[in-house]
């Protein structure tokens, strides 16, 4: 998957004005991506090191994303240098405590940011929805999140753009074990439909053969 459309300035995202209103100041961004998550229909391996064409799944998310401060939770990979991103890599704590555990340790390393794009470390091609995700949030000054919604209409909590001040406040406690279904009731969300090829996530054998199929395709 090639980079995206209409990508905003490094760490930027201009939010819209309407004629006679003052402009209102870009959106600092910033970008979580967790990636601790193995797969046991895949043998237990990890699934953000699964090679998608000729990278991993994390390298083709950074190398698409590099224009924004990047964090990413979980272990270090080592083809993820030759995207020429500045990547933080941390680790939740405890290790495997899952995804909002894993948020709540990127967050800690996201100073002064408006913005958190969370993309699951797991989606090889979901970084082409940023930019919706993000003029969705901007748009919409009453919401606290911009989530995708998959061809069979589900929210994806794990690929959404969340005002930073709200994030932080629902992950203030310790998140271990924490779901995110708990972490997300009750926000206002703004919907914005994803492609298939944006919704694809790597769980089984039959997705990832599908995902390197849609690399050789393009």
């Amino acid at each position: 998957m090639g980079g995206m459309d209409a990508a905003p300035a490094p760490g930027e995202g201009q939010a819209p004005s309407t004629e006679g209103e003052r402009p209102r100041p870009p959106l600092a961004i910033g970008v979580v991506i967790p990636a601790g998550g193995t797969a046991r229909r895949l043998g237990g391996v990890s699934k953000p090191a699964l090679q998608v064409g000729d990278r991993s799944i994390v390298a083709r998310l950074v190398g698409d994303l590099r224009a924004f401060p990047l964090v990413v939770v979980g272990p270090r990979l080592d083809d993820v240098a030759a995207t020429g991103a500045d990547v933080t890599w941390c680790r939740e704590d405890p290790p495997g405590g899952g995804p909002a555990a894993a948020l709540a340790t990127g967050l800690r390393h996201l100073a002064g940011v408006d913005v958190v794009v969370v993309i699951a470390g797991d989606q090889p091609f979901a970084a082409g929805a940023v930019p919706r995700l993000v003029a969705a949030l901007a748009a919409d000054p009453s919401a606290d999140v911009a989530w995708g919604v998959d061809a069979e209409d589900r929210d994806q909590p794990l690929l959404a753009a969340y005002r930073a001040a709200v994030l932080r406040a629902r992950l203030a406690e310790p998140a271990d074990g924490l779901s995110m279904r708990t972490v997300t009731a009750g926000l206002r969300a703004a919907r914005v439909r994803l492609s298939l090829t944006e919704a694809t996530d790597v769980d089984e054998p039959g997705d990832l053969a599908d995902a390197r199929d849609r690399v050789r395709e393009t």
